[in-house]
């Protein structure tokens, strides 16, 4: 499979784009070498196709330029493949409530050639009405779940507490009004009310890509507290200049894409199969109430699962 086929599975399958609707590709000076191909399908599709091309935003978060965020509010689909995500701006957030189907496409890591290999054969390429049977089996198993524990050999070992709030599907299917999500898609996630414990991230972090050694974090009361080890330097920077809102443990998520696999691109890392993810920062837009421009995800592999106790088996879900 080429780019060119994913970009169609993209606009078509994903995106269900339909001959006529305004559709908005937002993309950047670094990123362009996707945003083209998924530009030049939804043409082909017969849609009244729009390609705008920015400037980089400096990190995730950062609200686009006004013009494009106004352009964002007039489309019935808009597809971001950029450097640093859109994914939680007002700018989408207001653009979902007008009723667009957006999909965001943060490609911050990786070099041209590793980026469109993991677009041609990676996640893009995962049967999606397969894994939204999936996705929707296991969210069904987490209603009114109170609390999440997850340990890892490496040292893991957090209890998050979910407060009654909503989980969130990301199937990677944007097909009614105001729907969102990924691509590649797959993973469910929530913003929880609490967290204490120790979290080892050994796959990618944020915008740092995929790290070379474990960061460990020790959280206490949904906070950060104290970060040691790969960027953790970079880590405390980023709450000198953010504030205490930075430190805030922002999602707990589930890979839940079988195609998935790690390139040190987050956008399709924390998809992946036998992962969790747990963000630092915004939240807003998913049921939480940390308002700040960082959302950073970090990866944490071959996790055990524990909810309300029990022990779940992600591979019945995959």
């Amino acid at each position: 499979m080429g780019i060119k086929d994913s970009a169609m599975i993209a606009v078509k399958d994903c995106m269900g784009v339909k001959p006529g609707e305004n559709v908005l590709i937002v993309s950047d000076t670094e990123r362009d070498f996707i945003g083209v191909p998924i530009y030049e399908a939804a043409m082909e599709l017969g849609a009244e196709a729009v390609y705008v091309e920015m400037k980089p935003r400096t990190m995730s978060g950062e609200e686009p330029p006004e013009p494009v965020a106004e352009a964002m509010l007039h489309s019935d689909v808009v597809i971001a493949p950029t450097k640093f995500s859109l994914t939680h701006t007002r700018a989408r957030i207001n653009a979902c409530s007008r009723g667009a189907r957006i999909a965001t496409m943060p490609l911050t890591e990786g070099t041209r050639g590793l980026i469109m290999e993991m677009f041609s054969t990676g996640g893009m390429t995962a049967d999606y009405h397969r894994m939204k049977s999936n996705i929707s089996r296991l969210l069904s198993r987490l209603q009114g779940v109170k609390q999440a524990r997850i340990t890892t050999a490496l040292g893991t070992d957090i209890l998050v507490e979910l407060g009654g709030r909503k989980w969130h599907e990301d199937t990677g299917l944007a097909l009614r009004p105001g729907d969102f999500t990924n691509l590649p898609g797959g993973e469910l996630f929530i913003a929880p009310t609490n967290a204490n414990g120790r979290l080892v991230i050994d796959g990618t972090f944020g915008d740092f890509g995929l790290l070379e050694t474990p960061l460990e974090l020790l959280i206490e009361n949904g906070m950060v507290v104290e970060a040691k080890g790969a960027h953790a330097d970079d880590l405390k920077e980023l709450f000198k200049k953010m504030g205490p809102g930075a430190r805030t443990v922002a999602e707990l998520g589930i890979g839940m894409n079988p195609k998935a696999r790690l390139w040190g691109i987050l956008l399709e890392d924390e998809k992946a199969g036998n992962t969790v993810h747990l963000a630092l920062g915004n939240n807003i837009g998913f049921g939480g109430t940390c308002d700040v421009p960082l959302h950073a995800d970090g990866i944490v592999t071959n996790p055990a699962i524990y909810i309300d106790g029990k022990k779940l088996d992600i591979g019945e879900y995959l």
